[in-house]
Order: C-alpha cells, then structure tokens, then sequence
C-alpha cells in the first residue's frame, strides 16, 4: 500500500512539473501561445516590480497591446484559458515614472 502511494505521488508530482516550464526570454518571444507554461517560474525567479518599460521589453519582448490611459499597462498573451473559450492575459501596469508597478493574469 505504501509503494502505490508513493508511486502515485511521484507521479503526480511528475505530472504537475510537466505543466510548468522554465522561463526563457527566447521562447516567450518565439512561442506566444506556451507562455502560460512559463510565467509562473518568471514570477517566482524574477522580481519585476520596478523594471522600466524598455527593460520589460528587452527581457519578454514587444506587448500585444499597450495601453496608455489611464495608466500605461502592457498586454501579453499567455495562451488558451480553461476549456479554451478565453484568452489568459499577463497585463503589466506602470506608475507615472515608466517603472514597473503591478502585474496581473486576467481572462480575457
């Protein structure tokens, strides 16, 4: 009984790593539709509170869309959400300076 319980947990663990991908600047740029894989090892690994616009450009390259009002925000798609009826979004929001300020995973 242990060894399937512990069968089964390596597996599961197995499973849910293949979920997730390391970030890569090159495939974020090179793979818009597998980016929901990689940003949550972005989150964890990169502190990007407080990145300029440019260097938020050099390290995911060019946004989706921006938004310039109220608040300058960039765009990123991350993918097909859910049943993929909607589109997941990484909108990145700057303060009044051009630094980074708030990030969020919205559906689109």
């Amino acid at each position: 009984m242990k060894k399937l319980l512990l069968i089964s947990s390596l597996l599961l663990l197995l499973f849910l790593s293949a979920c997730q991908n390391k970030f890569s600047s090159d495939a974020w740029i090179d793979h818009p539709g597998k980016r929901y894989r990689m940003v949550e090892d972005l989150l964890v690994k990169g502190d990007l509170k407080g990145m300029t616009q440019d260097e938020i450009i050099s390290l995911l390259g060019e946004p989706e869309q921006r938004i310039t009002s109220p608040v300058p925000q960039f765009v990123y798609y991350l993918g097909r959400a859910g049943l993929g009826v909607d589109d997941l979004l990484f909108k990145l929001q700057f303060d009044a300076n051009g630094k980074l300020e708030s990030h969020e995973m919205t559906h689109d």
